[in-house]
């Protein structure tokens, strides 16, 4: 589960500030491109030439480009899907990105549909561009939403004003979808029927055009663009830190989730592609921090063996020397080998740089990856576990891999091997069959784990969900109350823990994100345990001289609700002298 965001495109979102005494001066550049191949290197003028023979019609009667705006909403997985999106719409589309609806010639929507109130809030999306945009632009739909039938022919049937529909599995073919709209005023393939979700045949049964990526899942069919390695993708996070989606798709089959039927099943990343994207995103921009993404990061790999290619055959990036190891631990071991080879790559010993594990479930979590992280400070002390309950009739209710016991056991050895780790879970309330003695088991599990963030989402009945046939199901008053008492529950967890750490004038290695959203006299960072989005915050006393994406030593000296209040130490020169 995830937080949900919405995002317009291109220069306010997020946008990107150096900080200094309390002024702020924006960043010309918002996105920065970059490909993970020596693709990146073909010249500007060859490349206009190929895009104008490609798609001629995009090009206005003065022969100016025309503009596309796009707005991302759901998680960072989708998020990447945007950024593909802007690359492959500028560097291949000659089209230049706008914020400004009532200058764009195209308008792309990618939309969120793995929960109700996810697709009310995508449905409300695609309306507001209807109103507002041009009345001759053209409105693409994207995103899990629109991956299956019945919800394309919704959108369809009830967003007139919608001129094509793309499904996220189908991203990288965004600029055909553009020229036919350009060309015919309507997509007519976006009507077209398909058996089950698109990612089972657009995935596999056409032939990709322009790429070809060696690796455990080659078929010799068409790759899906997670395996199209050299694809240009715009970075739209701040230029210090960004995501890395390392497989799509899901194998586990929690019996609340409609995932797998949206994203279909698992598919891996080749290791030697994620390598090379890792490197792209170190050497061509200044990030410091990179996120790891996927659906459950420890079920990655977990693919290969279904495939024709067997684990025996994988590159030697992920060889015989990781025999026992998991598929995530070798991963990871390549990735930082990569880093430790490449002089262009390597961060000070005194600002390692951060690799962030999103998503990972408690089951996954194995003594290798352990061992990792315990000996290479590169991986941030922080955990995405998402458990969503504690007691095991609710567990198994939910078809989870792990029992209650379990659990605290994984919490327990992350603990004791990484004592400064900070663990964020995720949290279900009013699944069917839930009594309130199954709620008070949770809300105990929750005051004595301690558990540094907490997201807490209410049981959504999703018709394609398996849970939906249960009986007992919770009504939406007892919902919200044990939603009340188990935020209440996790708000004095963090309050003792704030109240600690200003008392002890606790000292935190802080990233300067900008300024606040609405205040342009307030400073904001984060430190390792905070991830960017989803957690709390750090705000920074008075006017100190910081700059954006640099980090810095704090004292804390109090707090807001969620977010810390730090003063900064010194400037970062002087600490380190």
């Amino acid at each position: 589960m995830s937080t949900f965001r919405s995002r317009l495109f291109a220069a306010t979102t997020r946008p990107i500030w150096y900080v200094y005494s309390g002024a702020n001066l924006p960043i010309e550049t918002q996105f920065r491109r970059f490909k993970s191949s020596t693709s990146a290197s073909r010249s500007r003028r060859a490349s206009q030439r190929r895009r104008q023979r490609s798609h001629p019609a995009l090009q206005q009667q003065d022969d100016r480009p025309k503009k596309i705006l796009f707005q991302s909403l759901g998680c960072p997985r989708n998020f990447v899907d945007t950024e593909v999106m802007l690359g492959i719409t500028v560097a291949e589309g000659n089209m230049e990105i706008t914020q400004d609806i009532n200058q764009a010639d195209v308008v792309v929507v990618n939309t969120c549909g793995f929960l109700e109130s996810a697709r009310e809030e995508s449905r409300t999306a695609i309306q507001d561009m209807i109103d507002t945009k041009k009345s001759h632009s053209k409105l693409l739909v994207t995103g899990c939403m629109v991956n299956l039938k019945r919800q394309q022919e919704d959108i369809l049937t009830n967003f007139p004003g919608v001129d094509a529909i793309l499904p996220s599995g189908e991203i990288d073919s965004v600029m055909d979808t553009i020229h036919r709209l350009d060309q015919n005023g309507k997509d007519d393939q976006s009507t077209r029927t398909r058996s089950k979700t698109s990612h089972s045949t657009k995935f596999e049964e056409q032939q990709h055009s322009t790429t070809t990526v060696e690796g455990p899942s080659s078929r010799g069919h068409r790759k899906s663009f997670l395996e199209a390695g050299d694809t240009p993708r715009f970075l739209a996070t701040p230029p210090h830190y960004a995501y890395l989606k390392i497989a799509e798709g899901c194998r586990k089959q929690c019996s609340f989730c409609i995932i797998p039927k949206l994203k279909g099943r698992l598919q891996s990343k080749p290791v030697d592609q994620i390598v090379d994207e890792f490197q792209a995103i170190l050497q061509h921009g200044t990030a410091k921090e990179v996120i790891l993404i996927a659906q459950d990061l420890g079920d990655y790999g977990k693919d290969w063996q279904s495939r024709r290619h067997s684990e025996s055959s994988q590159n030697d990036r992920s060889g015989s020397k990781g025999h026992g190891k998991s598929h995530l631990t070798q991963l990871l071991e390549a990735m930082l080998e990569s880093v430790d080879q490449s002089t262009d790559s390597q961060s000070p010993e005194d600002d390692p740089l951060w690799i962030r594990l999103l998503y990972l479930y408690p089951d996954e979590i194995t003594p290798d990856l352990l061992d990792l992280m315990e000996r290479d400070p590169r991986i941030t002390r922080y955990v995405d576990l998402p458990i969503q309950h504690s007691h095991d009739d609710i567990l198994k209710a939910m078809r989870r891999k792990t029992t209650g016991d379990q659990i605290r056991e994984t919490i327990l050895q992350l603990r004791q091997r990484l004592p400064d780790i900070c663990i964020r879970t995720s949290l279900m309330v009013g699944f069917p069959g839930e009594t309130e003695e199954h709620f008070q088991h949770l809300l105990d599990f929750v005051r004595e784990e301690r558990l540094d963030n907490v997201g807490v989402f209410v049981y959504s009945n999703e018709e394609m969900a398996y849970s939906s046939r249960f009986d007992g199901h919770v009504s939406e008053e007892v919902k919200q109350d044990r939603y009340d008492r188990l935020m209440q529950a996790q708000w004095s967890v963090v309050e003792q823990k704030n109240k600690k750490w200003t008392a002890e004038r606790k000292w935190l290695r802080v990233v300067v994100e900008g300024l606040k959203e609405g205040d342009p006299y307030k400073i904001v960072g984060r430190h390792a345990g905070q991830c960017p989005d989803i957690d709390g915050q750090v705000f920074l006393e008075g006017e100190p001289r910081v700059f954006a994406g640099e980090r810095y030593w704090v004292e804390v000296t109090g707090y807001d609700g969620y977010d810390l209040i730090a003063k900064v130490l010194g400037d970062k020169e002087e600490l380190y002298e």
